[in-house]
């Protein structure tokens, strides 16, 4: 009973499923593998749409999936990825939690991260918190543009990290990293990222035999205990 806490898995609303078929069979590959809870975490660009138009097309992307998800019995609950910008702070980001908790997942630009924007985050950070606790979205990926460094100077935020389970896969450049973090219990949630049934299809079995083979099978369960515990809005270990 496996939790994909980063899907792109509702239909037609950013650039993740296309349409309720595509999502139709990104959930039969969610099942298969073992997932049976899915956070639901379409992007959410304040320059490009209001608070209110994206829970709205959510809304409806979310309607269009459950009949589905419930037929399979995979149970899915809305949240958002919601890119860093200082102007977030003018909106109710409450709603952009994950349903029933006070967990949001919050993705950098990509660029590379200099001492004024860390500064500038960690003021971000710090003054939504605690009512809001902040997930990093696939921590490995901003090593395209950034230095490790950087990226820890970001974490020390009191941030739960999530990393993407297909990064785990055989020579990425980033499996050394990922894993300093495990062994460090510095990161605490697995997604998939899943945006298609193709080249980001869910994939969590690659995360689960990598980290079985190079730290423990103890490591993957205690972060699918931790996802778990996220789903229902309690702290992570």
């Amino acid at each position: 009973m496996f939790v994909d806490f980063h899907s792109h898995i509702l239909p037609g609303i950013d650039d993740g499923s296309r349409n309720i078929e595509m999502t139709e069979k990104m959930l039969k590959m969610e099942k298969n593998s073992g997932i049976t809870k899915i956070v639901a975490t379409p992007h959410f660009y304040l320059s490009e749409q209001t608070l209110d138009s994206f829970l709205e097309k959510r809304a409806e992307a979310f309607e269009k999936t459950r009949p589905l998800a419930e037929r399979m019995g995979v149970e899915i609950k809305l949240a958002a990825e919601v890119l860093y910008t200082g102007s977030l702070l003018e909106n109710d980001l409450s709603k952009l939690c994950l349903e029933g908790t006070n967990y949001m997942m919050i993705e950098l630009p990509y660029q590379r991260l200099t001492g004024q924007f860390i500064n500038e985050f960690r003021s971000f950070a710090g003054s939504i918190f605690p009512d809001i606790v902040l997930i990093l979205a696939h921590a490995e990926r901003y090593l395209n543009f950034t230095d490790e460094d950087s990226i820890y100077e970001i974490m020390n935020t009191d941030m739960v990290v999530q990393l993407n389970s297909g990064d785990f896969k055989m020579f990425s450049k980033h499996t050394k990293f990922m894993y300093d973090l495990l062994k460090h219990d510095m990161a605490h949630l697995l997604g998939t990222d899943c945006h298609n049934i193709t080249s980001r299809a869910p994939n969590m079995d690659i995360a689960k035999k990598a980290i079985e083979k190079k730290i423990s099978p103890h490591c993957f369960e205690h972060l699918m205990k931790n996802a778990h515990r996220a789903f229902s809005g309690k702290a992570v270990l």
